[in-house]
């Protein structure tokens, strides 16, 4: 399915433009992490609890460790690390971590997101998903739905649950072939999507700012849910209708978002870099993202060459 390289090649790019001084930041945070877990979702495969612990912690934990040890030599270097540091890695704590190794947060969030999808199914995925939008409050309310309390990163894991369901549930359903359909009046399917995405970004003002791996579901969760899948599920199904095209290029990003997405900010977050950037106003984030996308994708096609665990393979 060319689409579905497509799809992760927006998404990882959206992920890297997000993290640089940009004025479109505020929202795509607000949906990106979303569109991650709902491909992750829409890709996934129902299996048994002991099958999916094997290949989740061959895909997932293993490069976890592996990025991780590579990002505390990292800050070695960089007169960033402390004491605490690997005693930290091992208990997911990615915020007591320096700025490089926080991305890796993801990488625990969807392992126990795997694991709960094994232990409830398609159909229980959905009641599983409602139960987290209630933890979320329960969370907050509670006043530990905070990063620092954040051990294995379960709250963004409980966080971005419904949004990998909504991705089983597109898939289980048909939902992104809604208008396959439709023969005369087929074209009303684009500015339909393009409306509802629009309609998601309008949404935004209401909720935003967003930072799962912050813990801040926005100001008004249910809100943040129901703006955020709209973001999600809309550019989803406009990459299902018009990028069904093969790319060698598009295709060795896919295969490698989980190296970007691991080692992108390790680029960006030192500061003389990040000054550079800011300085050069929102072009200058954009060409940086694309550099780093291409950068990055040469160690992705080594990798799949000769190290494919990188990869999550």
């Amino acid at each position: 399915m060319e689409w579905i390289d497509w799809a992760k090649f927006v998404a990882i790019f959206l992920v890297v433009l997000g993290h640089l001084p940009t004025p479109v930041g505020r929202y795509l945070f607000c949906f990106h992490m979303a569109f991650f877990f709902l491909i992750s979702g829409f890709l996934a495969k129902h299996r048994p609890l002991k099958e999916e612990l094997k290949r989740s912690a061959k895909a997932l934990l293993l490069p976890y460790v592996i990025y991780n040890c590579f990002l505390l030599i990292y800050s070695y270097f960089t007169k960033e690390l402390k004491p605490n540091y690997p005693l930290m890695m091992l208990l997911g704590n990615q915020w007591e971590l320096s700025m490089a190794c926080r991305p890796l947060w993801f990488l625990l969030s969807l392992f126990l997101i795997r694991i709960v999808y094994a232990l409830v199914g398609e159909k229980g995925s959905v009641w599983a998903a409602l139960v987290c939008i209630a933890l979320v409050y329960a969370g907050r309310a509670a006043e530990v739905l905070k990063p620092q309390n954040d051990w294995f990163q379960v709250w963004p894991a409980v966080i971005c649950f419904p949004f990998f369901a909504l991705g089983v549930q597109t898939r289980r359903l048909g939902l992104h072939k809604f208008s396959d359909g439709w023969k005369k009046a087929g074209w009303l399917r684009y500015p339909l999507l393009v409306g509802a995405f629009a309609l998601g970004i309008w949404l935004t003002r209401f909720y935003a700012p967003v930072n799962i791996f912050r813990c801040a579901p926005g100001k008004i969760p249910w809100l943040f849910y129901l703006g955020a899948s709209l973001l999600a599920w809309s550019l989803f199904t406009l990459i299902y209708k018009t990028l069904d095209v093969r790319c060698n290029y598009v295709r060795l990003v896919s295969e490698g978002t989980l190296l970007i997405f691991a080692l992108h900010q390790a680029i960006f977050m030192r500061p003389a870099v990040h000054s550079l950037i800011a300085s050069g106003g929102p072009w200058a984030a954009l060409l940086a993202a694309c550099l780093a996308i291409l950068g990055l994708s040469g160690l992705a096609w080594l990798a799949r060459r000769y190290c494919p665990v990188l990869l999550g393979k």
